[in-house]
């Protein structure tokens, strides 16, 4: 008797995510600007129209039968001599049939009213236009300019292949219209009831360069994760980003090398500062040698859900910025702000060293969102609270942008891939930005937000401990330290 097939055996937490527990997860929202140019576009279009109803009838039966009789055209339509004396001068007029020895048969000019795949006759008119429109310089697509806020002007850029290849670009246009065409066309042109050809592209002029928003998504499954996709989605539809392929490759290069290394960002002492602040949420993912984040990250898949009363701390996958992140944020805040009735003076953020973080207005509509559900909740202050960033190195002109304050420090003294965005006295939270089941790819945002009281109080005193190389004025430091000091939990009651 063969010996059946034994089945495979699995040891339990090997894997970094179930088959059956696998799922996409979002990581990561970048904006990013697109190289644009407007080029002035002369061109022609061929306007379509019919014919009169009487010429139409004698061209299709002298199509349908060549050389017929005079007489025989006009008995079969019932048209008196008149008739068909006044038809036969609007045919032979503009040279569509030809009259020999009282017979009709179409000239070639009138062969070509009946365009292929209709039956029905159509002359048409050329038309001059002359319109100003822009193009990206990547995929060289239709991309219409618009205005842009302070945050998004100072954007990082898609790259461009070849910088140096506008009047190649210029070149382009011809074929790229054409390509276009009917989505270029103006309004005027697509209302009509007349059909309009693009019948010649006849200049291109290089005019003014401009930059518009793309929304780059990147995405991955949760057995892989550091493995990330991106989505367009956000910036066209599916169909559009298909005649876009060099924009898609451009922003998954991008995304490619934003990749590192976990030693080089020192991610298992990032791990170590995030779990000594929420000790008792992370319990049992502590082991001797540290964290374990692949059973962490296993356990946050499951389980990332929304904060209640009894459940004080949540676990946070993706930016904390994205939009699903920064509404369970502020459902945190929300629980925290109950019993508080003295409004925050500040928002603070402590920034990860990794590559293009807050490089999206959804940051910035993040902090936005967050002062104005505090303020309606807590509406105890006139003064407006104050979005703070404490970023190691030289900040990016988007995060000086998007921030109300910026303090740079040389060193820090915090591990690099620590993230920490502190609400005084009623929500944190704390990620790391590293690559998850592997040592290196995308670093992954992991860790979690609260509004345990104990938490916050912890949070708050490892920021303050390292405020100084941040800032180094004195009264500042000042203002900054005591805004973090724990408050009396009988103040907290009052």
């Amino acid at each position: 008797m063969a010996n059946q097939a034994r089945p495979l055996l699995r040891l339990k937490g090997h894997e970094l995510v179930p088959a059956d527990n696998d799922r996409q997860v979002e990581i990561g929202v970048f904006d990013v600007l697109l190289p644009c140019r407007k080029y002035e576009v002369s061109y022609k279009v061929a306007v379509l129209g019919k014919v009169s109803q009487s010429l139409e009838f004698l061209l299709r039966i002298v199509k349908a039968v060549p050389g017929i009789a005079e007489e025989s055209a006009a008995a079969f339509f019932g048209f008196e001599q008149a008739e068909i004396a006044y038809i036969l001068n609007e045919a032979t007029g503009p040279g569509f049939v030809e009259r020999r020895e009282g017979r009709l048969w179409l000239t070639s000019a009138g062969e070509a009213l009946f365009r292929e795949g209709t039956d029905d006759p159509a002359i048409y008119t050329v038309e001059e236009r002359n319109r100003d429109l822009g193009f990206d310089l990547l995929a060289i697509a239709p991309q219409a300019p618009r205005s842009m806020d302070s945050v998004e002007l100072a954007l990082p850029e898609l790259p461009l292949v070849d910088p140096a290849g506008t009047g190649r670009v210029a070149n382009r246009i011809f074929d790229r219209f054409s390509r276009f065409f009917h989505e270029l066309a103006e309004r005027r042109d697509r209302e009509q009831i007349q059909q309009r050809d693009l019948y010649s592209v006849d200049r291109v002029v290089p005019k003014d360069r401009f930059q518009v928003p793309v929304r780059i998504r990147a995405f991955a499954q949760a057995s892989a994760p550091s493995v990330p996709e991106i989505d367009l989605g956000s910036w066209r539809a599916e169909h559009e980003i298909a005649d876009r392929p060099q924009i898609e490759s451009a922003a998954a290069m991008l995304v490619d090398d934003l990749k590192t290394n976990s030693t080089l960002i020192n991610a298992p002492q990032a791990y170590e500062a995030m779990a000594e602040l929420a000790p008792d949420f992370l319990k049992e993912f502590i082991t001797r040698v540290g964290m374990n984040v692949n059973r962490y990250w296993r356990e946050a898949v499951g389980r990332a859900g929304e904060p209640r009363a009894d459940r004080k701390t949540i676990p946070i996958i993706g930016p904390l910025y994205s939009e699903s992140n920064a509404k369970r944020f502020s459902e945190v805040v929300e629980y925290g702000l109950r019993g508080v009735a003295e409004q925050p003076e500040l928002l603070l953020s402590l920034a990860p060293q990794s590559r293009l973080w807050g490089a999206t207005t959804q940051l910035r509509d993040t902090l936005f969102y967050l002062r104005r559900r505090i303020a309606a909740i807590a509406p105890t202050s006139s003064a407006e609270i104050r979005a703070v960033c404490l970023f190691p190195g030289k900040a990016s002109r988007f995060i000086e942008r998007t921030f109300d304050e910026v303090h740079n420090a040389d060193i820090s003294g915090v591990p690099p891939a620590l993230e920490i965005m502190i609400v005084p006295h009623i929500a944190v939270a704390a990620l790391v930005h590293a690559p998850i089941g592997a040592s290196s790819g995308y670093a992954v945002p992991l860790g979690w937000a609260s509004f345990d009281e104990n938490v916050v109080a912890r949070t708050q005193a490892f920021v303050a401990d390292r405020l100084w190389p941040f800032v180094r004025d004195r009264d500042l430091h000042n203002q900054f330290a005591t805004a973090l000091q724990p408050r009396q939990k009988a103040d907290r009651e009052t």
